[in-house]
């Protein structure tokens, strides 16, 4: 709904032409004063049955009881995406975490196997490069053969 509302400002969406646009426009209407007097318009003129939705609205919204209701339910709403946006940045943040860790792990270990790679290429046996990086020979041998 606000990207509909967002290209009827902008003009892409024209109302007075698409009734399924001027039925979904209706639901946000209240929170928009143009939007509103654009759709009475509308209705005054080319949609009767529009004109009875807007009536019906009028006449619900003037009842206590069913604002409170209205306001609640609209409450949930965005507690509801409240919750959702929260989670989504708890999610993406634990992600930059573990993409740093792993990433870190990554480095350490490429760092040891260029370290392996180099001693050896200088002429140490892999006994003393065993004993260097503390790692065991078969392990030496694994990277070294790669």
């Amino acid at each position: 709904i606000p990207k509909l509302v967002r290209q009827w400002r902008e003009e892409k969406i024209n109302p007075w032409e698409n009734e399924f646009a001027r039925w979904l426009l209706l639901l946000p209407a209240h929170e928009d004063e143009h939007l509103t007097h654009t759709l009475e318009d509308i209705a005054m003129k080319q949609d009767p049955m529009l004109q009875k939705a807007i009536h019906k609205w009028e006449n619900m919204s003037q009842s206590s009881s069913f604002r409170l209701a209205y306001e609640a339910r609209e409450k949930v709403l965005f507690d509801e995406q409240a919750k959702l946006a929260h989670a989504r940045e708890v999610g993406i943040e634990e992600g930059m975490e573990k993409g740093k860790k792993v990433g870190k792990e990554e480095g350490i270990q490429e760092g040891k196997i260029q370290l392996i790679r180099g001693m050896h290429k200088n002429g140490m046996d892999i006994e003393d490069i065993s004993k260097f990086t503390n790692m065991d020979m078969s392990e030496v041998r694994h990277i070294l053969e790669q």
